[in-house]
């Protein structure tokens, strides 16, 4: 019984390594940052504010948001961590290039040779 668990687990477990797709799998773009700016969120706490509410209001977390735009298409996107958890956004200039990929709701941003992860909020078609 253990042994068929085990090899159902790996063969699982294999098949989640396989549809994972990587960096050299995306279909990468280029674009322009075009604007940023920040929003407040009750969805994400701050490790720097944890515990310091004493209502039973929300804790609003700030985060960055930015726009990638393309020659036919607009993005939206935000951070997944508080402004200050990491320093994304001190790579990101207004006007400047950016190669990225979409998948699903996630922008995959080519920085350093590595990516970094940003959550669509909005994908439009430019008028």
């Amino acid at each position: 019984m253990f042994h068929v668990s085990l090899h159902l687990s790996a063969m699982l477990l294999i098949g989640v390594l396989i549809s994972v797709p990587n960096a050299a799998d995306r279909k990468w773009q280029t674009g322009t940052w075009t604007d940023m700016g920040v929003k407040r969120t009750p969805w994400l706490r701050d490790p720097a504010s944890e515990g310091r509410s004493a209502s039973n209001k929300p804790v609003m977390t700030e985060v960055a948001t930015y726009v990638i735009e393309t020659t036919d298409r607009r993005f939206e996107l935000e951070d997944y961590v508080a402004i200050g958890s990491a320093a994304f956004d001190l790579h990101v200039k207004v006007g400047q290039s950016v190669t990225f990929a979409v998948e699903k709701k996630i922008a995959y941003i080519k920085l350093d040779g590595g990516e970094y992860r940003l959550l669509v909020r909005k994908s439009e078609r430019k008028k």
